[in-house]
This record gives C-alpha cells, sequence and structure tokens, in this order.
C-alpha cells in the first residue's frame, strides 16, 4: 500500500508529462506536499506555489510525482481528477498511473548550495597499505608502521566548497588536475536537527570540466561510495533544511 511507503506531509516534487508520458525537460520542477491518501489509491497534494502565486495544476492531465520520504525517494505518474479547497487551501486529487517505484541513487534531488570540505586523492600506494593491514599477514611492528603511513595521508586534504550537493555526491571546484574515475576522501560536516554531523566519504569522480573563465581550475562531479543509508538519510535531511532556509530568505 501507499501509506507503507509515503506519509503525509512528504515534500513532492511534481513535473508535467509529455505525449509519450515522459517529464517534459526544462521545466523546473513544482514543488508540493502529500496532505491526505484518498479512495482508490488517490493522492491528495496542496498546490504548488510559484512565486507566492498559486499554481492550478489542469484537470486531466498526467504528472510525475517524485515524493521524498524517510525511505528514500519515489516516483509515480499520475492524472489530476479532482479540484477542490480545504481551509481555503487549493488541492488536488490525483490518481496514480503507474506504480510507485523507488528512485536510484544518481536521481536524488540536487541543491545548488556553497558549503564548505576538504578533499584528497586517495592513491594507489594507500590501497596497497589498507589492503596489507586488512590481510592480517603484517606482524605488530609492520602493521603499527603501515598504520602510521596511513595516518601521513590524512595530512594531505585540501579546503573547497561545493557548488551543489545532494545525497548521492556533490560538485566542487579544484586546481588539481584529478582524472575521471579517481577516487577521492572527502569530509563533510554540518549541523541537521541540532545535532553535529561529520563523514569521511569515499568518492569517485565521474565528470570533470575545464573552467575557461578560470584558467587552472576543473569542476568535479564526485559520486559517494561508502555511505550507509542512515549516514544518507542525515545528508538529504540536511540539504531539505537548507532549501527551506534558502526559500525563507527569498521570500525575506
Amino acid at each position: 500500500m501507499l501509506q507503507d511507503i509515503l506519509s503525509i506531509g512528504d515534500k513532492v516534487h511534481i513535473r508535467p508529462l509529455d505525449h509519450t508520458r515522459k517529464p517534459i525537460p526544462n521545466i523546473e520542477p513544482f514543488v508540493s506536499q502529500l496532505v491526505d491518501f484518498g479512495d482508490g489509491g488517490a493522492l491528495s497534494i496542496s498546490a504548488p506555489i510559484i512565486n507566492n502565486q498559486i499554481l492550478l495544476l489542469e484537470l486531466g492531465r498526467q504528472y510525475n510525482l517524485c515524493f521524498y520520504t524517510n525511505k528514500g525517494l519515489y516516483q509515480c505518474n499520475c492524472e489530476v481528477i479532482k479540484k477542490s479547497k480545504d481551509n481555503n487551501i487549493a488541492i488536488n486529487l490525483l490518481q496514480p498511473i503507474s506504480e510507485l517505484e523507488k528512485l536510484q541513487r544518481r536521481q536524488y534531488y540536487r541543491l545548488e548550495m556553497i558549503h564548505d570540505i576538504e578533499y584528497r586523492i586517495i592513491k594507489d600506494e594507500e590501497q596497497r597499505i589498507e589492503q596489507l593491514c586488512r590481510s592480517n599477514t603484517l606482524n605488530t611492528n609492520e602493521l603499527k608502521e603501515s598504520k602510521d603511513k596511513l595516518e601521513e595521508f590524512d595530512l594531505n586534504y585540501k579546503k573547497t566548497y561545493t557548488v551543489d550537493l545532494s545525497g548521492g555526491g556533490t560538485r566542487f571546484n579544484s586546481n588539481d588536475n584529478f582524472k575521471i574515475g579517481d577516487k577521492l576522501k572527502i569530509k563533510l560536516n554540518f549541523i541537521t536537527s541540532g545535532m553535529y554531523k561529520e563523514f569521511v566519504i569515499i568518492s569517485e569522480i565521474v565528470a570533470k570540466n575545464k573552467l575557461y573563465n578560470h584558467p587552472g581550475v576543473y569542476e568535479y562531479r564526485v559520486e559517494f561510495k561508502n555511505l550507509q543509508e542512515n549516514d544518507r538519510d542525515d545528508i538529504i535531511k540536511f540539504i531539505f533544511e537548507q532549501e527551506r532556509l534558502i526559500r525563507k530568505n527569498d521570500k525575506g
């Protein structure tokens, strides 16, 4: 049942579908919220508000809905079957026309934001030493020397900042000339729900672009590789908090 995954209050991103039932490209998603469950699996969502104006969804039109839940991101296609008001709040009733499916990591919502991070490359020598430490073939002195060497690698972090952040990865600028496929360690910390969180995340470079207006600087997109789901949830929660703060500041 939908109620096993979705919860009232979940954030919803809405995108109109074209005649092939695919989201129309280059249109920013409308932001809404799940407010109730209807009969026959229908879903009630509040009308999106764009620039302080209520956006009325078209009756009979089909939309893609992406739900930000405690269990991850889920999506389905729906058709608007009714519009109404509840306590002066415009409500849209939508009937799902496809199964609810979980989105993959690469599809996590990505927020453009500036946030301090630290990074360093993971060298082949470091990976070799880590494998030796796990092999149980080193004597006590060799193991100590290997661990001391690993600690030396941690002295080489550099500071930069994110360009955007998602539960699946981040984008940042650097004057280091890395290659696609290189592995990095990224230090990320923030406060969410009043608690300090700190992560050291193994990441892989999946895209690289030269910034021609900044000679010698590259933009990298990396994918997080070793995140536990509860840690990923903390990052997503932090992103949502930052988005709400940005929207609040924009409204003045």
